[in-house]
């Protein structure tokens, strides 16, 4: 998600149709500027190397956004529009990796499998959902951050989260009483329970706290690497 005002100005989006290391480009409507969904980088154009900033935001299924937020508002489709099925559906489960060649070969994860990825000073990072499916919630540190990173394999979402709150960085793990759900967690240091997707403490000594999310991504990792080849990969390893 992306604030759309840059240096004082409102910019208008569309989709140009067209890609860019086989990602979606949008344009914007003031200069014809084009910008990588990914990044939110201007590629071609007057504004060309502009950043847009960014917000944190969700991307899982929609029973499980219901479950949390109950009150949504959901933006209707024009009567006579197409309905809800996406017509990727089939591609998802595909070898194909897109149209355009990978620009970037590396063999550290299946090009189709899915990442959370993170950006922190310029470095950038992936965290595969196998990785994440094994134990739910990952307690890590990656640019100066002491990161909670968490997955739900129902709502077929992850979230990143900074784990330092008001001067304690608390350790996460699943909950031993929801086994057979993913969508809470505890700290370790007072035994409060959270939601996974929100950061939210809904039972303890913290309850009503609220962890800092951070911007992430959720990608194929060939989409992921052809943009940030030098990439790290969360692997159990890796963080010992």
């Amino acid at each position: 998600m992306y604030d759309r005002t840059l240096d004082d100005r409102k910019l208008t989006f569309g989709v140009s149709g067209k890609l860019w290391k086989n990602v979606l480009v949008m344009y914007d409507r003031q200069t014809g500027s084009l910008w990588s969904h990914l990044t939110g980088e201007a590629v071609v154009g007057p504004l060309t190397g502009q950043r847009l900033k960014t917000y944190p935001a969700a991307m899982m299924t929609w029973s499980e956004w219901r479950s949390l937020h109950p009150q949504t508002l959901v933006l209707e489709k024009p009567a006579g529009g197409r309905g809800m099925r996406d017509p990727y559906e089939d591609y998802y489960y595909s070898a194909r990796t897109g149209i355009i060649p990978e620009k970037h070969r590396d063999s550290r994860l299946h090009p189709k499998t899915w990442i959370v990825g993170l950006v922190l000073d310029g470095r950038a990072k992936a965290y595969p959902f196998p990785a994440l499916d094994r134990t739910g919630v990952l307690n890590d540190r990656f640019g100066g951050r002491e990161l909670a990173v968490t997955y739900c394999k129902e709502a077929r979402s992850g979230a990143v989260f900074d784990r330092h709150l008001e001067e304690k960085t608390l350790t996460f793990g699943p909950d031993p009483a929801e086994e057979a759900s993913c969508r809470f967690m505890r700290d370790k240091e007072t035994g409060s329970r959270w939601q996974r997707l929100t950061g939210a403490a809904v039972e303890g000594p913290m309850k009503g706290r609220r962890l800092a999310q951070l911007t992430s991504t959720q990608s194929f990792w060939f989409g992921w690497k052809d943009y940030y080849p030098k990439s790290e990969v969360f692997s159990a390893e890796s963080s010992k």
